[in-house]
């Protein structure tokens, strides 16, 4: 076990910054030493580890396999770091400089960017947010993702046991790219129509996904899509259908040429949270932080919105 009170943790910022850029020269220009210097780093990393780390393949170097494991443990690391140092005792969102980081869906900051970035450039216009998409992997690993973020906008139904707070609420629809008349589907045509699914017909990647897939409506799936937002524009000229959020499914009607159809069946309402970790509960930046996207999405169009204030 490796002794911290002898660890040089400064070859921790070289590390990231080598397994970043797989260059030596300018991982060196990115944390501002020397390419010799950084040279004495990377020697000194791989006798600590017993690795190359880097190896070089052609004419570029590549991460070994424990470099690639190590790339993501390090600059989560490194965000734990920061953000203890940023701890402070009064938050001045007009002065800070602070970085948040923000898991979440391409839907949901579609609905909310554009309240959202209005507010904190008129609130905190020196504060930094990173914008992350939630993957399967991030929720299946929801404890280590929420530790290593500051927040994770997600609905409710795919985990629990978290601090978080109701955002906004929406239903879901299906778009169509046919040239008809907009309607109400039957149950006849969802079993009939083929398909637009996010990560495919066998995902469970949203509550209404398992109820599709439960009433083995969604089977015929001809094109299979990473995001929300590709959705709509995933059925345009066609007559296959996606299931998409309405709020979503609104703002890219026109854009992409889709029908809005009102679907036969009953889908659970989506519930738009935003979730954290409890040790990050009692910080006075992350607290303005969360308030400040709980009053965007509290300025939501009221005719989808019903009003969620309650925080657990």
């Amino acid at each position: 076990m490796v002794n911290l009170l002898t660890a040089d943790l400064n070859l921790l910022v070289a590390l990231d910054a080598l397994l970043a850029e797989r260059n030596v020269t300018r991982a060196g220009a990115r944390i501002g030493i020397s390419q010799p210097a950084m040279s004495s780093s990377l020697q000194r990393l791989r006798r600590q580890f017993d690795d190359d780390l880097l190896t070089r393949v052609g004419s570029v170097y590549e991460l070994t396999p424990l470099g690639q494991v190590l790339k993501d443990d390090v600059a989560d690391i490194l965000r734990l770091v920061e953000r203890t140092f940023d701890a402070q005792a009064v938050f001045d969102p007009a002065s800070s400089t602070r970085s948040f980081r923000v898991v979440t869906s391409d839907y949901c900051l579609t609905v909310l960017s554009q309240t959202l970035m209005s507010m904190l450039q008129e609130e905190a216009p020196s504060v930094q947010v990173h914008f992350d998409a939630v993957t399967p992997p991030a929720v299946e690993r929801i404890k280590d993702t929420l530790q290593a973020s500051d927040l994770m906008l997600i609905p409710k139904g795919h985990f629990s046991g978290f601090p978080h707070t109701e955002l906004f609420t929406d239903n879901w629809v299906c778009v169509s790219g046919a040239d008809s008349p907009q309607r109400d589907l039957t149950i006849e045509e969802l079993r009939a129509a083929r398909w637009v699914r996010l990560f495919g017909a066998e995902s469970d990647s949203t509550l209404a996904d398992r109820k599709v897939n439960d009433l083995q409506l969604g089977e015929r799936t001809d094109v299979i899509v990473d995001t929300f937002v590709m959705l709509p524009f995933a059925v345009a000229g066609t007559d296959r259908l996606a299931l998409v959020q309405e709020r979503l499914a609104r703002k890219f009607a026109d854009v992409a040429g889709v029908r809005i159809m009102q679907l036969p069946i009953n889908l659970p309402t989506l519930v738009e949270c935003a979730w954290w970790h409890p040790s990050k509960s009692a910080d006075p930046g992350h607290q303005w932080f969360r308030r400040l996207v709980a009053k965007a999405a509290a300025q939501l169009e009221p005719d989808i919105q019903r009003t969620l204030l309650h925080t657990n």
